[in-house]
């Protein structure tokens, strides 16, 4: 769906009003913003990233949110051509419990502001596989859509006509863009739940370790 076909929609709702296309615009793209920064997440914001790095401090993605998982991987050193069989796991863990200020290869890492940093540091560069949740871009022209617009539609209308109906003072659409907020975030937090335990079912099935714990979505959301 458009960024277009939600403000139609929205104004539909709300009696067909046409002198509020730029509040619902901009609601829109605040709805999104806002859902990405309350965890947990939903499946489809999960992406991967190799990145080399070298130093003990480092910059995150631009668009990062969150770690997927408690570890990134190692895969190789960025001199060497070939994976390693066995990808190196670098585990997360609190500042003070894994502080070392010597080089090696990173056996933790932790997350400061918008860097990642490793102990022990780097003695060379290695080749880093990040999973972790990652902003969408937002939606800028009508026409334009994006991963909120495709799968969670409904809960960005919902969550745009929710602010929408309480700026302009309509009690009643407030109430029933509640409703529809409340289930739209069902709908994800099912989806979310049973894609990961499709994983999880999967990975324990090829005898690999199930390091895939996931919180329930709709839990961050109430």
């Amino acid at each position: 769906m458009t960024l277009d076909d939600m403000k139609n929609l929205l104004a539909g709702r709300l009696g067909q009003r046409t002198d509020i296309d730029q509040m619902i615009y901009s609601e829109i793209r605040a709805a999104q913003r806002a859902l990405e920064k309350t965890p947990p997440y939903p499946w489809f914001l999960e992406s991967g990233l190799e990145i080399e790095y070298l130093s003990g401090i480092n910059l995150l993605p631009v668009n990062f949110i969150e770690v997927l998982e408690d570890f990134v991987l190692i895969r190789k050193k960025t001199s060497e051509t070939v994976l390693w069989p066995n990808p190196h796991k670098v585990y997360g863990a609190e500042f003070e419990h894994i502080i070392d200020t010597s080089y090696g290869l990173p056996k933790n890492f932790h997350l400061y502001g918008e860097t990642i940093v490793f102990h022990p540091q780097p003695d060379v560069s290695y080749s880093f596989q990040l999973h972790f949740y990652s902003k969408d871009a937002l939606l800028s022209g009508g026409g334009s859509e994006n991963l909120w617009s495709r799968y969670a539609d409904d809960l960005l209308i919902a969550e745009a006509g929710w602010h929408v109906a309480r700026n302009i003072r309509d009690n009643e659409a407030a109430t029933l863009f509640g409703q529809d907020r409340a289930e739209a975030r069902r709908r994800i937090a099912q989806e979310t739940t049973s894609r990961n335990e499709s994983m999880r079912r999967a990975v324990i099935g090829s005898g690999e370790d199930a390091l895939l714990g996931q919180a329930h979505w709709e839990a961050g959301h109430q």
